[in-house]
């Protein structure tokens, strides 16, 4: 079971999560559901913080565009968790499913090999698209993944399953040991893209580039 159903990723209208036209077909995207949220949003809410949120979340399709039908909150029940979901973790997941899918909306796979789907009106973009579309959307990944952190660590007292041991180490007591156990990681702070006081050197974990 998923936290975000494929209808919430493309069939929400102007309030879509992710860059798709209106009439996309959720079955290309919802195999790319589970390993996408096992990657991207498992790690940042923890297992505790994600199980709970999948236990709780509306088993109706949530929908915030008055212009599509009635308003259906996601976590009708839970406040914290539907302010979560809407400030940060809808978009999130939208952007990240939607990264994991594109080369196979690309490149499909039939039992005679690997082909690129072409229509009438358009010629498929190809793989150097594909790889454009990625970084793109890489970035705006990048930029919500250490807000959706602070967010967390703000909201922890709101957010009880959530593990927030990290959400205290303000600095590094040196270039090996940071305050809190995390050596060169330097806890939150690192990762939220934040020099702790010793630490010289951080890393995008997208990427694995080592930032100076």
């Amino acid at each position: 079971m998923s936290l975000i159903k494929p209808q919430e990723v493309v069939n929400t209208g102007i309030y879509r999560a992710a860059p798709v036209n209106t009439r996309f077909d959720i079955n290309i995207i919802s195999p790319h559901i589970q390993s996408a949220e096992e990657r991207f949003i498992l790690p940042i809410l923890k297992k505790d913080l994600y199980d709970d949120m999948v236990l709780n979340q509306n088993p109706l399709v949530s929908n915030y565009n008055p212009d599509a039908g009635p308003i259906v909150l996601k976590f009708p029940t839970n406040a914290a968790y539907e302010a979560l979901w809407t400030t940060y973790v809808l978009r999130y997941l939208g952007y990240v499913i939607y990264y994991e899918a594109l080369p196979y909306l690309t490149f499909q796979v039939s039992s005679k090999g690997i082909f690129t789907n072409d229509s009438e009106f358009a010629s498929n973009g190809g793989l150097a698209s594909v790889k454009f579309m990625q970084d793109n959307t890489l970035q705006k990944i990048d930029n919500l993944k250490p807000l959706i952190e602070k967010y967390l660590c703000d909201n922890k007292t709101t957010l009880p399953l959530f593990d927030s041991k990290h959400c205290d180490c303000h600095s590094c007591e040196s270039d090996d040991n940071c305050g809190c156990g995390y050596g060169h990681e330097c806890g939150y702070f690192l990762r939220a893209g934040f020099y702790c006081r010793t630490c010289r050197t951080r890393k995008n974990n997208s990427t694995n580039i080592i930032l100076y």
